[in-house]
């Protein structure tokens, strides 16, 4: 995930690239798994729930709840609808889904919905299949930003629609990400380069230290 995804470039301007070997902002990922009549997989629900200081940035950004009680209006809830809704093209929200046969590919997302509560954003989406899955293809689910801009952890299991499915979740190791990512910034800058003088640098990690959710129904649960 990039700071264009949320627009709000003026908040999440890249600290010098020394420093970048932690993240940045921190989200609970919520995942909720969709069924047709079939048993096919058809939708996953997902939500983010962004760590209290970047919840606060983004409130404050966006003139909300100026007397800080942590309730918004009917008129600021309104406003807060879709502040993490303007995707590049080509964004792939960080959902990723793995069969043995491959990657099942993802279509666009829909029904954003957005909630401020107990201090962090809450912000939902829908992502429907490209195609449905037969519900009882094995399946793993992981919600992790290769850049390492945001961590993602997934602390639920994921809802899911079908009664005989089973999913274990299991933790990554986000000491494993964040040693990741100093590396790949430590060969970027192999050339002799320093951090300062670098006016950019994009790495990416892939799924080291992500969380995992394994997905089985039907005679595989």
């Amino acid at each position: 995930m990039t700071p264009r995804v949320f627009c709000l470039s003026t908040l999440l301007i890249a600290a010098p690239l020394g420093a970048l070997a932690h993240p940045h902002v921190f989200i609970d990922a919520g995942l909720s798994l969709r069924h047709d009549a079939s048993g096919a997989l058809t939708h996953l629900a997902v939500e983010w729930a962004y760590d209290e200081f970047y919840s606060l940035l983004i409130i404050e950004d966006l003139g909300l709840d100026p007397d800080g009680d942590g309730v918004l209006t009917p008129d600021e809830q309104a406003a807060l609808q879709g502040f993490d809704a303007d995707w590049e093209p080509g964004f792939d929200g960080r959902l990723y889904l793995e069969t043995d046969s491959g990657r099942p590919a993802l279509d666009g997302p829909q029904d954003f919905a957005a909630r401020y509560q107990d201090g962090r954003l809450i912000s939902a989406h829908v992502r429907p299949l490209a195609t449905p899955l037969d519900g009882d293809v094995p399946l793993t689910i992981k919600v992790y930003d290769p850049e390492y801009y945001v961590q993602f952890s997934v602390p639920e299991p994921p809802a899911i629609t079908r009664t005989d499915c089973t999913a274990d979740l299991r933790m990554g190791d986000p000491y494993a990400a964040s040693d990741a990512y100093a590396r790949a910034v430590g060969e970027a800058l192999g050339d002799g380069e320093s951090a300062e003088e670098a006016d950019l640098i994009t790495v990416d990690i892939g799924a080291t230290g992500a969380d995992s959710v394994q997905v089985r129904c039907g005679l595989q649960s």
